[in-house]
């Protein structure tokens, strides 16, 4: 047997709050620090001038960070690179702004098409209720499986949304929404 007993990776504890503390907390904001080489690591290579977007790597960074940050804290994301025009840091501020906004419209754009299925569930739940009540009292030889499988069918979507994918959209909401208030700051590298 190793020196090592594998029970000790199972109670091993991340501190996960003294680290961020310790990292990237500074009076309440989360700074996010991003190093770069230059502008082509955070504006994609497809894109146009006039139409441009982030580069994939570098939006990851950044969802990937956010993930750990408290919900309660805002963002600011630090870019530590070279000396930027007034011009490229433009280019950045809009770029970012813009993929936020569209990264949020279509977290809400989701949640709106949940809460439509959330109302036609419950519609359709209340409705086959009602038809399963009214079918049992009419006649004793009517088949009522085909009702009990279409209420729990309304009824198990119904309940998903309630406890589980309402929460989970909440969650992303937030976050995207912390995406999209995001500060940005340049910081120049010297080295």
């Amino acid at each position: 047997m190793s020196k090592y007993d594998k029970e000790q990776f199972l109670y091993k504890k991340s501190y996960l709050k003294n680290r961020l503390q310790q990292d990237v907390m500074g009076d309440g904001i989360a700074y996010i620090p991003c190093k770069v080489q230059g502008i082509n690591d955070i504006i994609s290579k497809f894109s146009t001038k006039g139409c441009e977007s982030l580069d994939p790597e570098f939006f990851g960074y950044i969802t990937d960070f956010i993930d750990f940050v408290p919900l309660e804290n805002p963002v600011v994301l630090e870019i530590i690179g070279p000396k930027f025009t007034p011009e490229e840091k433009e280019i950045i501020k809009r770029t970012t702004d813009a993929e936020m906004d569209y990264r949020l419209g279509r977290t809400e754009k989701k949640i709106l098409h949940k809460k439509r299925v959330f109302w036609a569930m419950m519609i359709g739940t209340v409705t086959s209720g009602i038809i399963l009540t009214i079918a049992k009292k009419i006649a004793s030889d009517v088949p009522l499986e085909f009702f009990y499988v279409l209420f729990w069918l309304f009824a198990d979507a119904l309940v998903r949304y309630l406890f589980i994918e309402r929460i989970d959209f909440q969650k992303e909401k937030m976050r995207m929404g912390r995406l999209a208030s995001m500060e940005i700051e340049f910081e120049e590298n010297n080295t």
